[in-house]
């Protein structure tokens, strides 16, 4: 029970900072808004971020994660230097996101045994990868989730979309009474507002997400060159950010070739999300990696624009097949390259989705419920 005299600490356990900031910075500045003294605790890559997170008013701590080492004896060194870290803090909650800082936090409360929150974004690439390294780590993760289960633990465990915590109670790695689905990060529906398409023969194509293979960019090369070879006219912009410290990153050469060869325009890293959006007719994200709910098709919906994904848990929360985008099954190339065809064919069908997509957002996918449900469980943690 934290001392009433004094704020409420809290910590934000993350991998990497640009991450945070993406998804997570609106929620933190509400906890600290809501009086709380709040830390964040991450790998830091670039010194204006941690600048500008200071002068919200985060307590900044370096925590030197390997993102991609699988190795035990770094993973340990990690595991000690976050202990140390938290122990140094003595937080009344600890909120931890993503696989590494959930399995670390859960560890650790054996040590500390402060109230905690793992927030699963997605079961990424260590559930839905297919390489024999991520076949191996898999098991001791689901080991390492069920090592922290224990009856006397307040915690809870958040979900982005609601497969995910099926799967996780089902497989025995949390049970259903610490589990909460929470759709997403939301957005602003302000600033994402509703953009009129510009009326074109050349429609344009959006791929906006991490440049990772899982998230099917070369797949949607393969059908935008089938597409090309029937005749039809459009172009893909491409935005994201490189993350070299993913195993399966997309090398930046390729993304110059594809550019080179006129399949792509490569655009670099894009901060000025709602203007991309309303340039574009259609977003896409083809993705086969273990998404939560992909921010960027909240965006699209929220601008009005008709989307295509495939059809995996995260993207099935937001888009609904045939209502405001179109569902591929994964890695279907003649799938995705006909559903592309179509939504290229037809401004009408697009206008009538985007309008649909408008209002799922505006009821299920507003950033202020995700707030203020982030809030909701942090008092009960607190209590």
């Amino acid at each position: 029970m934290h001392n009433l005299n004094r704020p409420p600490v809290f910590v934000y356990v993350i991998n990497v900072d640009w991450y945070f900031e993406l998804h997570w910075l609106q929620r933190a500045l509400a906890t600290l808004n809501a009086g709380a003294e709040v830390h964040l605790v991450m790998g830091m890559t670039d010194p204006r971020l941690i600048d500008s997170f200071s002068r919200y008013g985060f307590i900044c701590h370096q925590w030197n994660i390997d993102r991609k080492s699988l190795n035990p004896i770094f993973n340990l060194h990690g595991l000690m230097e976050l202990y140390q870290l938290l122990k140094s803090i003595s937080p009344d909650v600890i909120h931890a996101i993503t696989i590494k800082p959930n399995i670390y936090v859960g560890l650790i409360f054996y040590l500390l045994r402060v109230p905690y929150l793992l927030s699963i974004t997605g079961t990424g690439i260590i559930f839905s990868g297919k390489s024999l390294s991520t076949k191996l780590i898999r098991p001791v993760i689901r080991l390492l989730y069920k090592a922290s289960k224990r009856k006397d633990v307040n915690r809870r465990i958040v979900f982005e979309n609601r497969e995910d915590r099926a799967y996780f109670i089902n497989t025995g790695l949390c049970d259903s009474h610490e589990a909460v689905t929470i759709l997403g990060a939301g957005v602003n529906p302000d600033l994402y507002e509703p953009v009129a398409e510009q009326e074109t023969d050349t429609p344009i194509i959006l791929f906006a997400a991490r440049l990772l293979w899982d998230k099917g960019l070369g797949d949607l090369v393969e059908a935008a060159r089938y597409l090309r070879s029937q005749g039809l006219k459009f172009s893909i912009q491409v935005a994201g950010i490189i993350d070299h410290s993913s195993i399966n990153a997309i090398d930046e050469r390729v993304l110059e070739d594809w550019s080179r060869e006129g399949a792509i325009q490569w655009l670099g890293t894009e901060k000025n999300m709602p203007s991309l959006i309303a340039q574009a007719n259609i977003v896409t994200l083809p993705t086969f990696y273990g998404e939560g709910v992909p921010r960027i098709l909240i965006e699209a919906a929220s601008c009005e624009r008709a989307i295509v994904a495939t059809d995996m848990p995260g993207c099935r929360e937001i888009v609904r097949h045939g209502i405001n985008g179109l569902l591929v099954p994964a890695r279907n190339i003649d799938a995705l390259a006909e559903a592309l065809a179509q939504l290229i064919q037809n401004p009408g069908l697009r206008k009538k989705m985007g309008k649909q997509g408008r209002r799922i957002v505006e009821r299920d996918f507003s950033e202020q419920q995700v707030i203020s449900e982030t809030l909701s469980l942090y008092k009960e943690l607190l209590s």
